[in-house]
């Protein structure tokens, strides 16, 4: 919605009969399209929006941490990887606070070097995030697969006659019958 704003303030911009209001109409639309694209760029909600990924981050892991048991390595390697992405992320915070006291002529080349940084860090997260996730499925398709032999064994086990013979199926037709 605060994006349409702008845009359907410039399309009304021409029925307006008279060329003073038009402008100044022009104006505001463009002023406001302006502050709406700065205030969603901004480093305070860059950041946030860089700590909701690795929230999701960390619930990912405390999955992994359940079913990719059998793999200490990965579960260690993994959490330092976490934890080094945290503290770039306060790092990243302590910066967007830091950067409240700068100069205007500073601030754009500060606004810059923090976006590349938030940036980066995105980055590394999402592969971070697909690291986890591999692993995750990895484990899962093991663990499947464990099950699938598991009971294969156990139907062999369970219904082979004595001459070693696999028995036949029964449909669920055949044994309603009896």
């Amino acid at each position: 919605m605060e994006t349409l704003l702008p845009l359907l303030s410039a399309a009304l911009i021409p029925s307006i009969p008279n060329d003073v209001l038009r402008n100044a109409a022009l104006a505001i639309a463009a002023l406001s399209l302006v502050g709406h694209l700065l205030h969603r760029t901004s480093p305070k909600r860059q950041i946030d929006a860089l700590n909701k990924v690795v929230q999701n981050i960390e619930e990912i892991f405390d999955m992994a941490t359940k079913e990719c048991s059998t793999n200490p390595w990965f579960i260690h390697t993994t959490g330092l990887k976490l934890v080094e992405i945290k503290y770039a992320v306060s790092s990243l915070r302590t910066k967007t606070i830091d950067g409240e006291h700068i100069s205007r002529k500073e601030y754009y080349k500060y606004r810059r070097g923090l976006a590349r940084s938030v940036k980066r860090c995105r980055g590394e997260a999402q592969d971070l995030q697909s690291s986890i996730l591999i692993a995750l499925e990895s484990a899962r398709r093991d663990k499947y697969k464990e099950d699938i032999n598991t009971r294969k064994a156990t139907l062999d086990r369970t219904f082979v006659n004595e001459a070693g013979m696999r028995m036949r199926t029964w449909t669920r037709e055949e044994v309603e019958q009896v």
